[in-house]
């Protein structure tokens, strides 16, 4: 007698998916401008399933996408997400706007080559965001570049980390979890990392 995965319930049709199709694998900085995992990893990923009829297709990539961490590219954010190869990135419209959950690696001592806009447009209630703030040395940069992040409202869990003070990013987590449209008061993020030294 044949199986007919669509016969399942909806919901152990989703716990299924679910384990075809979500990796937890930790994404790590080896250089500037590569996010790469910690050595070979194999994904363990069965997208394949996508192509078993166009209603599991819906449903399978709604999850794919959704509930995977994505890398928002260092230059062009989130114009070329990409999951674990910068030089694969998620090119389809439909499904880059799926996408939910990001981690985005932010250079302060350099000038940003994205707007403000485009991070408040792209980034405002997402499920996740995490930011990794780097810079060459802890006393160059200043924050220009994560000016769109303060923007940012209405996200599930954020996270922020790296070269900035302790303060600063807590206070921003707070900023970015907030309700949208809510009015926060602006901090000085160089006295706040005079502080936390």
């Amino acid at each position: 007698m044949p199986f007919h995965f669509l016969e399942l319930p909806a919901e152990l049709r989703e716990i299924i998916l679910r384990l075809l199709l979500i990796h937890e694998t930790p994404i790590i900085a080896h250089a500037c401008y590569h996010l790469k995992p910690p050595g070979k990893v194999l994904l363990g990923l069965t997208p394949a399933i996508c192509r078993v009829s166009r209603a599991v297709h819906a449903e399978a990539i709604a999850i794919l996408y959704s509930k995977n961490v994505f890398q928002a590219h260092p230059t062009f954010l989130a114009t070329w997400p990409f999951a674990m190869d910068h030089q694969r990135p998620v090119l389809s419209g439909q499904c880059a706007s799926q996408i939910k959950r990001w981690h985005v690696r932010i250079r302060v001592d350099v000038d940003p080559f994205y707007q403000a806009a485009d991070v408040v447009r792209t980034f405002t209630g997402m499920d996740e965001v995490e930011i990794e703030v780097f810079r060459a040395s802890w006393a160059i940069g200043t924050y220009e570049a994560l000016e769109g992040f303060i923007k940012i409202r209405g996200v599930r869990r954020a996270k922020v980390h790296g070269s900035l003070g302790k303060k600063y990013a807590r206070w921003l987590e707070g900023v970015m979890m907030s309700p949208v449209g809510a009015e926060i008061v602006e901090l000085d993020p160089q006295s706040l990392d005079s502080q936390d030294r």
